[in-house]
């Protein structure tokens, strides 16, 4: 039997003075966030995977030509990759969002909340997904222009 893997997109944004991930809470976890993710489905490519399965949990569509860099964690059970997606790069972007919380209605029924985290104070992430998000905030911290 071969191994899980499941594909997602971290968005990104960046202000001047920090740098921010969209996060999401499952409606399984009470406390631990991650990274809009989901499994590949037979034959699909991991970007497409990736595509599809955030726009399934947000409602919001990424082109391929976005997806910048990928991070992989393995894991015992199920690997997880994800892409980097700068937000700037994603046209009309604010209807999604109030106070970097996205708005209820793009919200899927297997997320309570999916908001955007300084990627300084990080909440609590879940433990398939602490070393990738640990990667891409270490990532994102050395390639700041803030």
């Amino acid at each position: 039997m071969s191994k899980v893997v499941a594909y997602g997109i971290c968005l990104y944004k960046k202000t001047d003075e920090k740098i921010y991930i969209l996060l999401c809470k499952s409606v399984k976890s009470s406390h631990r966030w991650g990274a809009l993710k989901g499994v590949a489905l037979e034959d699909e490519q991991p970007q497409d995977t990736a595509i599809r399965e955030f726009e399934e949990e947000s409602s919001i569509k990424i082109e391929k030509k976005y997806l910048e860099k990928l991070f992989f964690q393995e894991n015992i059970s199920k690997d997880i990759g994800i892409y980097l997606v700068n937000y700037d790069n994603i046209s009309d972007i604010e209807q999604y969002f109030q106070d970097d919380i996205l708005f209820d209605r793009y919200l899927s029924s297997e997320n309570s909340m999916v908001k955007f985290f300084d990627i300084k104070n990080l909440p609590l992430i879940k433990k398939k997904q602490y070393k990738i998000i640990e990667n891409i905030s270490e990532y994102l911290k050395g390639n700041s222009y803030a």
